[in-house]
């Protein structure tokens, strides 16, 4: 049950708007300065649930502190060790107490590529126990999403890209399948905090799938749906300063125990901001 599941309001109010930079930046992945960065990651989702004319909620909500520490790879790529520093989640449901979990769930860091526009290679996954960690903690989701897909070129306010992430992944008790196609539009310098940045929106579409046990039950879920939200890319150190992205899927999920299968709709946010602390 891959929920993209808030933290806090992780974003002040954007400040609106350009000024005229040096010149265009070059938005393509390196190793930034410094090379070890922090962040902040607030993951909510509502799960609307529907059968036989009855209906319920889930809620999920999860917040942590990862620290990425970045090192050429290659000439063409940056290597990055993202180790989880903090995790404070929580499942509710109306029939059970609510499952909580904290950073002990995940053994080992992530380690992952990425090219200039960000397409990711998995080096290592860490271990989570139990297995049905993976619906809070997901070291795939970091890899290929956790930082936006860049066109690897000088931008100007205005120019667009489209890019696909599509991956498959066994993390856990689940087993899941990823595909999303967004568009990005650089709108131009934005201030936050005194600090300018550049604006880039984005919008597109996704389809999810996965299948696995969840308290030693079979079960399987397609959704599908859009997602959209924007980033903000510090061009002095060459690194994302923070995104928000919100989703809204819908789709079905097959479990075991029961006969007819479930009408879900999920409502997601995804927040991320740059943090002092490594």
């Amino acid at each position: 049950m891959r929920w993209w599941p808030l933290l806090f309001p992780l974003l002040s109010p954007l400040a609106a708007c350009a000024g005229s930079r040096a010149g265009p930046p070059m938005l393509a992945y390196r190793v930034p300065v410094p090379p070890v960065v922090g962040y902040l990651v607030g993951d909510t989702a509502r799960v609307d649930v529907k059968a036989a004319g009855q209906g319920f909620e889930l809620g999920m909500t999860v917040s942590a502190r990862w620290r990425m520490e970045f090192v050429p790879a290659d000439a063409d790529h940056v290597q990055v060790t993202a180790t989880l520093a903090e995790l404070a989640a929580r499942v509710a449901n109306p029939v059970t107490t609510a499952q909580t979990a904290d950073e002990s769930v995940v053994s080992g860091p992530v380690v992952f590529t990425l090219d200039p526009r960000g397409q990711a290679t998995i080096v290592r996954l860490p271990t989570l126990s139990p297995p049905a960690a993976f619906q809070v903690v997901s070291g795939a989701k970091i890899a290929h999403t956790f930082f936006p897909r860049l066109p690897g070129r000088v931008v100007s306010v205005g120019d667009g890209w489209v890019d696909t992430v599509a991956y498959v992944a066994q993390e856990g008790a689940a087993g899941t399948t990823v595909r999303t196609v967004m568009s990005y539009t650089a709108v131009g310098d934005t201030v936050v905090g005194r600090v300018r940045y550049l604006l880039v929106r984005a919008k597109g579409t996704s389809e999810q799938s996965a299948s696995g046990v969840i308290s030693r039950t079979d079960f399987s879920q397609t959704v599908a749906g859009t997602t959209e939200g924007y980033f903000l890319w510090d061009s002095a150190p060459g690194i994302l300063h923070s995104l928000e992205y919100r989703s809204d899927l819908s789709g079905t999920m097959q479990v075991a125990v029961l006969p007819v299968p479930l009408d879900v709709r999920i409502r997601a946010t995804f927040r991320v901001m740059r943090t002092d602390r490594e």
